[in-house]
């Protein structure tokens, strides 16, 4: 297992003030466009199921910030909404994308778990647990047959290791020399179910590193050591045409889904501590520790941001349902 080095923490803090704030209003934004979308769902609104990105916000916009979305790809998991709005997918589109509409990003057609935009470089969350590693295996197989230096990037979580496509693609992209990184957002839950009661391996680099590739363990809840984790990693794969496999510690404060109750298998006491490393709270604690924002600036913000989500919240609500003839197209029969 490897841990944050000392020249990380340099690198930590080299990153600008306006860069931070630019990260504060992006993780402010994913948390309260959650909160809004389950009310909505709560609402009626949304059908099907509603998984929430609260509390993983740090992984997220820290490694789409370093990568390159001219020529690099996402393939994503079902936890979706927050690296939407990360690579610049309007509010708008992604609620009505959840509402069934026909502004939504995917024409109303996929909604929560399955976002799709090519000109984004975002190639779709995925339904099926472990389901978009082999795609993003080909992707990456893909980019590199293109030879422009582009990545993909895979994100996923801890349940997903216990997939057969997991094993089996890691194994191709390490005897292929594929160019990806497989993030695994450990929030220390795989739906219900602990870690070390669906793992045998707790540290689950050590499950990938049985294909012969790179990992890495990260703390995801420090939005500085996850940009400097990941500009390191995509400058190693870009170099050496190798994945990588970053295991990224965070924590869910939500349930698996928005019907799960999580105090029925963990405790008030066991959420205690990571609610104290909340990514938002300790970006916001530096923000204020290097007089760059003050409490009342960054709740100004916040309430700035609920605002324009409401704004998209009812914008979305006005677009209109796909009418019945449209049921067959964008599908291969």
């Amino acid at each position: 297992m490897s841990t944050p080095s000392e020249s990380l923490v340099t690198d930590r803090n080299a990153i600008s003030p306006a860069k931070l704030r630019s990260f504060l209003r992006r993780m402010i934004t994913i948390r309260e466009f959650e909160h809004l979308g389950e009310r909505e769902f709560r609402n009626g609104l949304i059908r099907g199921y509603y998984h929430s990105y609260a509390g993983q916000e740090a992984v997220g916009v820290g490694f789409i910030e370093a990568m390159d979305l001219k020529r690099d790809y996402i393939v994503d998991h079902y936890r979706d909404h927050g690296h939407c709005l990360t690579v610049g997918i309007s509010p708008a589109s992604i609620y009505a994308e959840l509402f069934g509409r026909r502004g939504g990003v995917s024409k109303g057609k996929g909604g929560s778990m399955h976002m799709y935009s090519l000109e984004k470089h975002f190639l779709g969350g995925d339904g099926i647990v472990g389901g978009g590693i082999s795609v993003a295996t080909g992707v990456g197989l893909a980019l590199k047959r293109m030879g422009a230096g582009g990545l993909c990037v895979c994100f996923f979580g801890d349940g997903a290791l216990d997939t057969g496509t997991f094993h089996e693609s890691l194994n191709m992209a390490s005897l292929w020399d594929v160019p990806i990184v497989y993030v695994c957002i450990n929030n220390q839950f795989s739906m219900g179910t602990r870690l070390d009661r669906h793992s045998s391996l707790t540290q689950l680099v050590d499950r990938a590193a049985g294909y012969g590739m790179a990992t890495e363990q990260i703390d995801g809840q420090d939005i500085g050591l996850t940009l400097a984790s990941a500009e390191r990693i995509f400058a190693t794969v870009r170099e050496r045409q190798r994945p990588v496999f970053v295991e990224a510690l965070t924590y869910r404060y939500q349930g698996h889904g928005i019907h799960d109750k999580p105090h029925n298998y963990r405790t008030a006491a066991e959420e205690e501590p990571w609610i104290h490393r909340d990514p938002i709270l300790l970006l916001s604690q530096r923000l204020m520790d290097e007089k760059i924002m003050t409490q009342e600036q960054i709740e100004s913000m916040r309430q700035e941001i609920v605002a324009e989500l409401e704004a998209s919240v009812e914008e979305a609500k006005r677009s209109p349902l796909p009418d019945a003839g449209e049921l067959f197209e964008d599908v291969t029969l």
